[in-house]
């Protein structure tokens, strides 16, 4: 397996984690992670790219090893984290890349484009869309608003595998994975979760107002969706609106999982690097 390295560079005045894989002569692709997760979500999918691309996987601000926000209000924003994304491309002299984003990373993508055309090449968006069902909104706002803290890791692997049933993870090794890079240790010897908690409420606060349909329906570059077959946060009536906006759009339904796929999964790979080679 290749070696990944781990950098943390300014960005927008903060230190920023960014874990990249492979070598940085060949063409960039960012991943892009969700709402309460970071970098390290990627350490199954990002080798199986590094033949083709130099993998760049960030942490945006609030979350794992990355700074957190002095003004969450202004800073836990999709702007403010499409200014921290230039900045990192700026730092590794990208000018142009790939961009695969789970959920809130998928957002990010989407409001790149949206800023400055030419910078993403092709966009995957995984479980995510210019519209989100309300239901599935106020279930996210249900866990990410808490702030629980855990005496072991078997207890974080218990509440892990609650909230992140639906990323289709079928062994105990991914659970075990996700489970320890999902906290951090408190000066009391107990966990938490590893995000700042001003993130979620940030986001609790805006996510109501959200509406992507100009951002999607402009897209300059050739778009992916992946669906979980039993998503709720862009169940299939927003799926088939998103087809019917871009029929050329290639959409890979996966069975037996939710918001959102985990990405390791060697169907979703192929399917992956099919529309990114095509």
């Amino acid at each position: 397996m290749p070696a990944f390295r781990d950098h943390f560079i300014p960005c927008c005045g903060y230190e920023v984690h960014v874990r990249t894989w492979g070598t940085p002569d060949k063409p960039a692709l960012v991943m892009s992670h969700g709402l309460a997760r970071l970098a390290d979500d990627f350490d199954d999918v990002a080798p199986h790219f590094t033949d083709s691309y130099f993998v760049l996987c960030p942490s945006m601000i609030g979350r794992g090893l990355s700074g957190w926000a002095r003004n969450p209000d202004s800073e836990y924003t999709l702007p403010f984290y499409v200014a921290q994304t230039f900045e990192m491309l700026e730092y590794f002299k990208i000018s142009s890349c790939k961009w695969i984003g789970t959920s809130m990373g998928g957002l990010i993508g989407l409001a790149v484009t949206a800023e400055a055309a030419g910078w993403i090449e092709k966009l995957v968006l995984n479980d995510i869309g210019p519209e989100l069902d309300p239901t599935a909104v106020a279930r996210i706002k249900s866990y990410v608003g808490t702030t629980p803290e855990f005496e072991t890791i078997h207890d974080v692997e218990e509440i892990v595998k609650l909230v992140y049933a639906p990323f289709g993870i079928t062994d105990e090794a991914t659970w075990s994975f996700i489970s320890a890079r999902s906290v951090r240790r408190m000066p009391n010897g107990n966990f938490m979760m590893h995000y700042d908690p001003e993130v979620m409420r940030v986001f609790a606060e805006h996510i109501d107002s959200f509406d992507a349909w100009d951002q999607f329906n402009a897209l300059p570059c050739p778009v992916m969706l992946i669906s979980g077959a039993k998503s709720d946060l862009i169940p299939p009536v927003i799926v088939e609106k998103m087809r019917e906006q871009k029929p050329e759009m290639p959409v890979l339904i996966v069975a037996n999982c939710g918001h959102a796929p985990h990405l390791n999964d060697e169907e979703q790979i192929k399917a992956i690097k099919a529309f990114l080679t095509d």
